[in-house]
């Protein structure tokens, strides 16, 4: 009796170890080998179970370069995000190349996760414009491009939303909208008067429709271009006491991310944390260096749900804890 189980079980090692064989190595699908060998197609993949569980078939995975995308994963689970994109770059390398490469990695992204009609959100930085700079056309051309913030005081066109706009529909395709307001008045009822502006009114609809919006990180300090010129006195000394540590488009927060309640948030013009928060895709692309606490608090505030950035940004980051 022993003897003929053991024939048994003999059989079906063969029979397990030559679908294994027809399937990992002569690439068969699961239908022609059922086929080929009178069985059914749902046993072929019992088989096939069997044969990973007894460890006839072996899978390993090698990465034929570094362990990046086991490190992207961890972040990504960890931080509850989409997807995390780590460039090859270090801090130690010039910060423009860092930009441009970062830059290539999300315009990739947007690329992968679009079909070409989407409502693309854009914040003002020289990052963000260093990705409209470096977008090239595809045959994806129905991009409706949308600036989330106004016109920031004594920033330039590399820093300016709209720019950015008008640059990422001529170099990707699509249409540009512009926010035709400064991103900080002097007062609330100077900000009213703005966002009933008729034109303006139609770009904060349009921010309900939004799919993607892609994000620079900023820190926040007195040189941040909505505090420097702007707040002074009273006004300067309640901003420091509230211990910012970054801002997305405006948006401050603090390093556990909660999302801080600014005594001058009614004189600014940009999309509000509510709006943002409800877009499908938050890509943030921010390097590491001076901007790491501010690139942790953004994690941890739900502003972002996807993160390109570097590898020393990256390390730094799988030190640190998904909380306060």
């Amino acid at each position: 009796m022993v003897r003929r189980c053991s024939k048994v079980a003999n059989k079906d090692i063969d029979l397990i170890t030559k679908v294994a064989i027809l399937y990992y190595k002569k690439e068969l699908n699961q239908t022609k080998i059922a086929e080929k060998l009178g069985i059914s197609r749902p046993k072929v993949s019992r088989l096939l179970a069997k044969a990973r569980d007894k460890g006839i078939v072996k899978i390993e995975i090698v990465s034929p370069v570094t362990d990046t995308s086991y490190l992207e994963s961890e972040l990504a689970q960890k931080f509850n995000l989409k997807e995390v994109i780590i460039v090859d770059m270090t801090d130690e390398e010039p910060e423009a190349e860092r930009k441009r490469t970062a830059a290539d990695a999300a315009l990739s992204f947007v690329e992968r996760i679009t079909t070409g009609s989407e409502y693309i959100g854009v914040s003002a930085g020289t990052t963000i414009h260093a990705l409209a700079k470096r977008a090239q056309a595809t045959a994806k051309e129905n991009y409706k491009i949308i600036p989330i913030i106004g016109a920031l005081k004594d920033t330039g066109k590399s820093f300016n939303a709209n720019e950015i706009s008008n640059l990422l529909s001529e170099n990707m395709g699509g249409t540009s909208f512009l926010l035709n307001a400064p991103a900080f008045v002097k007062d609330s009822k100077t900000a009213a008067f703005f966002r009933n502006e008729d034109r303006i009114r139609k770009i904060f609809k349009l921010y309900d429709k939004l799919d993607l919006v892609l994000l620079g990180i900023g820190k926040a300090d007195q040189k941040h271009p909505l505090i420097a010129g702007h707040l002074r006195g009273k006004e300067l000394a309640k901003f420091k006491k509230l211990n910012t540590c970054g801002s997305i488009s405006s948006i401050f927060f603090d390093q556990a991310g909660e999302i801080l309640e600014l005594p001058f948030r009614d004189r600014i013009i940009a999309i509000s944390a509510e709006k943002l928060k409800k877009v499908e895709f938050k890509i943030g692309v921010a390097l590491g260096g001076y901007k790491k606490q501010a690139i942790l608090g953004a994690l941890r505030s739900g502003l972002i749900n996807v993160l390109v950035t570097d590898r020393s940004m990256a390390a730094w980051l799988k030190k640190q804890k998904q909380g306060v």
